[in-house]
């Protein structure tokens, strides 16, 4: 993770936790339901359906979906999703009614969300107070480096385990790099490696802006054709394990899948030519290798693997941009799908 991406995930959560005060709203509830649990036999119940739905409106629009992956991973580790958004929401239903808690319980589940994040703010706020002496500097060595970096997860069944592995992802990336820069007439040269990290093997890589956008819409369309195709396969092992001895519906099911696959290469090739102006007749070339890093991609993900995006808070707020985000959003929502479809068959 870099600097600056770690330093926007402190100003997110004082834009989304501290600034709406979500911790003084389940403080409040809190304080109402820890008095109904100290009461006497003779002391009437205090209602405190005004401070629930003040929770549920404080934490309700409450979304990760604007964080990278990397953001997101470490916000998780933090457990402030289990208490924002629908999850949030949910688990607080759970815990007043669903659950059938006898009040004090209750009250000491509501009072672990209160610790839980007030820890989180702790712990940001102490890497936000780390940081901020340091991040001008951090911004004037960047302010020459391209807008966006990418991040590629080789992870599942696209792990670098051997050199091997690595040769064949590593050509396999360059196909894609080649395919994507040379339709914005750029060079393979143009992409920077700028680093990587441990784990399941995470390239960091600079490029700009358009290239970045166009990738992440074509990652948005593969993982469409990746979820749909492995969604039909899916069904394939389904009737294979009910050993009905229908081969040939077998068979057919996965040649459904072979057959969506390839048309969904073509339909996100004309997609792209089209939304980049090519010249199918004219720019023979270009198309060749751009199908060629569609169907990489596509392959890519389908196996498991990951992009990830993370743009420059500095960088001009343009269309590119713009797109970039909304294509993101929309990634995390898919690659999450895929996975969970990929890891049900495994």
């Amino acid at each position: 993770m870099q600097i600056n991406e770690l330093f926007e995930l402190t100003l997110w959560m004082n834009e989304k936790i501290k600034r709406p005060q979500v911790v003084n709203k389940y403080q409040q509830l809190l304080t109402v339901m820890q008095q109904n649990a100290s009461a006497r036999n003779n002391q009437p119940q205090q209602p405190f359906e005004s401070q629930k739905n003040d929770v549920i409106q404080a934490i309700a629009s409450i979304s990760t979906s604007d964080l990278t992956n990397e953001q997101e991973r470490m916000i998780s580790n933090l457990n402030v999703p289990e208490y924002i958004g629908e999850r949030g929401i949910s688990l607080l239903e759970d815990i007043l009614f669903r659950n059938s808690l006898d009040i004090a319980t209750a009250a000491s589940e509501i009072n672990k969300t209160v610790q839980e994040l007030n820890s989180a703010i702790q712990k940001l706020d102490q890497v936000n107070a780390s940081l901020r002496p340091l991040i001008n500097e951090e911004v004037l060595d960047s302010e020459e480096s391209s807008d966006v970096v990418m991040r590629v997860h080789f992870q599942n069944d696209v792990a670098l385990d051997n050199l091997s592995d690595f040769k064949r992802w590593g050509t396999t990336w360059y196909d894609i790099g080649r395919g994507i820069a040379m339709v914005h007439d750029s060079a393979p040269e143009d992409i920077k490696v700028i680093g990587a990290q441990k784990g399941s093997i995470i390239i960091e890589l600079a490029v700009a802006t358009a290239i970045a956008t166009t990738a992440s819409t074509i990652i948005l369309s593969a993982l469409k054709v990746a979820d749909r195709v492995l969604t039909i396969r899916k069904k394939a092992e389904e009737i294979k394990a009910l050993k009905l001895g229908n081969q040939k519906l077998e068979q057919e099911i996965s040649k459904e899948a072979d057959k969506e696959k390839k048309e969904g290469l073509e339909s996100i090739t004309k997609e792209i030519t089209i939304s980049l102006n090519i010249d199918q007749n004219g720019d023979g070339e270009k198309v060749k290798v751009l199908e060629k890093s569609i169907k990489n991609l596509i392959d890519f993900v389908e196996k498991g693997g990951e992009v990830d995006f993370f743009a420059n808070e500095y960088a001009e707020e343009d269309d590119d941009t713009n797109q970039l985000k909304m294509n993101f959003q929309q990634i995390k929502v898919l690659e999450k799908r895929v996975l969970s479809i990929e890891s049900k068959r495994s």
